[in-house]
């Protein structure tokens, strides 16, 4: 995947902060911010990305990712919470006869699944420090490039 921004600022570590600008396939993603706000109005994110090629400030920059990164991200942010749901949802239908729990199998299997759910996004939440410090999951720059090369939708 490829996006193009600006760098705005070096950071310690051949890594750099660069404002891209929203892509329509990233509106919805949340990652670098596109779930809060009006994406109309704020469609600009900061990010840090690794700069293994040293770009100065206000350089403009095309920025990779690698595919399975983006796709192992998605697992992590939506199929692993469903999962969760389902999982608890049919261990709690199941267990709760067994048990001798009042009430309907069904709405424990619903509350039990919404307790696994949130606790699956608690986990993800803990590790993201250790996500961010990391090279997984950012974006690289590969190279400088000229306001040409950029798509004007996508210019910072």
């Amino acid at each position: 995947m490829e996006h193009f921004g600006e760098v705005v600022e070096q950071v310690e570590g051949h890594r750099a902060r660069v404002k891209i600008r929203h892509q329509v396939s990233c509106s919805t993603c949340g990652r670098c911010g596109g779930v809060f706000g009006n994406p109309e109005k704020e469609n600009t994110s900061l990010v840090e990305v690794i700069d293994p090629i040293g770009a100065k400030k206000g350089q403009l920059v095309k920025l990779i990712t690698k595919d399975s990164e983006v796709l192992l991200a998605a697992f992590l942010l939506y199929i692993l919470p469903l999962l969760g749901l389902l999982g608890g949802l049919f261990a709690g239908r199941a267990l709760a006869p067994n048990l001798g729990l009042e009430g309907s199998p069904d709405l424990w299997g619903f509350g039990v699944g919404l307790i696994v759910m949130v606790l699956v996004f608690l986990i993800l939440r803990s590790q993201e420090k250790n996500m961010n410090r990391g090279k997984r999951f950012k974006a690289e720059i590969a190279e400088v490039v000229n306001e040409e090369v950029i798509p004007e939708e996508l210019r910072p």
